[in-house]
């Protein structure tokens, strides 16, 4: 049990170091969100960390669209899960470039897993994450059916995003046997490492999900000095287990929080992933956590996945082959990144 703690306070405190960080300026061009509020009747919030629990469960949903009136048939939807103790406009950079793009993003922020919930936790509750998988489905049913959501969506072209805790979310929605949405059409995990072993390593709510041969495009976004990677399967762990078409784009010098807005780093040029992990196992270095690591800057990797995501999603959501072939050369134009891919 107390090997267990460690684990899961690993865990936990890479994904959420993120929190220490500043936004990027990206969040200041942005167009503000409309909030909206959703209540599950038929599910609770747990009592946890500071939160006396509830007997429904609200969702509250930030959604950023273009401007202008829908074209016939809608905008396609991205659903975007934040990781531990984040917040749903903490990736900004990619939701406005996903915006101007012709795309709905929507985004919760989860009662236990987020510090702008409504519930004010004190720390994030992993044993959640089950139901996130759960919300992303309650969330699918409540914008189609919406009035004011519903003939701006295109319901053929629905994708999900997740970072970090909010990947393996993403990806169980996609794989997951008790868990899979079949609306789902494409995704993108950033920094997720392996979400199976993730979820073995600490109760997430996720026993009795089994990995489905389903054939969803994937694209994982993999940063080469990830620390939350590393400890939780090493690259390229969960690029085996799905079916194709699926790509990992491993940026080299990368880290797991740059993937989003966090745009401070270290004066000393350490990586700042590491810096939860600081007395755990003294006198051993962690893999990504090695002294002397070159690290690449934060714009860049979030300019890599901004390039990377959008021509995944035009490919494989819109049908665009000449966005796939893009995506298939990026390491000719990007030399800064490795591609493995199969259809």
């Amino acid at each position: 049990m107390a090997n267990l703690h460690k684990t899961l306070a690993i865990i936990v405190g890479i994904i959420g170091v993120s929190a220490a960080f500043s936004t990027a300026s990206h969040a200041e061009t942005a167009a503000p969100p409309t909030l909206v509020t959703f209540v599950d009747e038929t599910r609770s919030v747990a009592a946890s960390s500071g939160f006396a629990g509830s007997a429904t469960r609200r969702i509250d949903v930030s959604i950023w669209h273009p401007s202008g009136t829908a074209p016939a048939g809608g905008w396609p939807l991205v659903l975007y899960s934040h990781g531990s103790f984040g917040r749903a406009d903490n990736n900004m950079h990619l939701v406005q470039h996903l915006v101007n793009a012709g795309y709905i993003v929507a985004a919760p922020d989860y009662p236990l897993s987020s510090r702008a919930a409504y519930t004010k936790i004190k720390a994030i509750d992993i044993r959640d994450v089950g139901n996130q998988t759960k919300d992303v489905t309650f969330l699918l049913n409540q914008l189609l059916a919406s009035k004011e959501w519903s003939s701006r969506i295109d319901h053929s072209k629905i994708a999900t995003i997740g970072h970090s805790l909010g990947a393996v979310t993403s990806y169980f929605t996609s794989f997951g046997s008790l868990a899979r949405d079949p609306r789902i059409k494409a995704t993108v995990l950033t920094g997720a490492g392996d979400p199976v072993q993730a979820a073995l390593a600490a109760d997430m709510g996720l026993i009795g999900n089994w990995n489905l041969p389903s054939q969803v495009p994937v694209l994982f976004l993999s940063a080469e000095h990830d620390a939350f990677a590393l400890i939780n399967g090493g690259h390229y762990a969960a690029y085996s287990r799905v079916s194709g078409p699926k790509y990992e784009i491993m940026v080299k010098g990368g880290v797991h929080i740059w993937f989003r807005d966090a745009a401070d780093a270290p004066a000393d040029g350490s990586n700042p992933d590491c810096a939860s992990l600081v007395g755990f196992r003294p006198g051993t270095v962690l893999a990504g956590c090695e002294p002397g690591n070159k690290l690449t800057k934060p714009a860049r990797q979030q300019a890599i996945t901004r390039v990377a995501v959008l021509d995944f999603l035009e490919g494989y959501l819109r049908g665009d082959q000449k966005r796939i072939k893009h995506l298939r050369s990026l390491p000719k134009s990007m030399p800064d990144v490795k591609l493995r891919y199969e259809d």
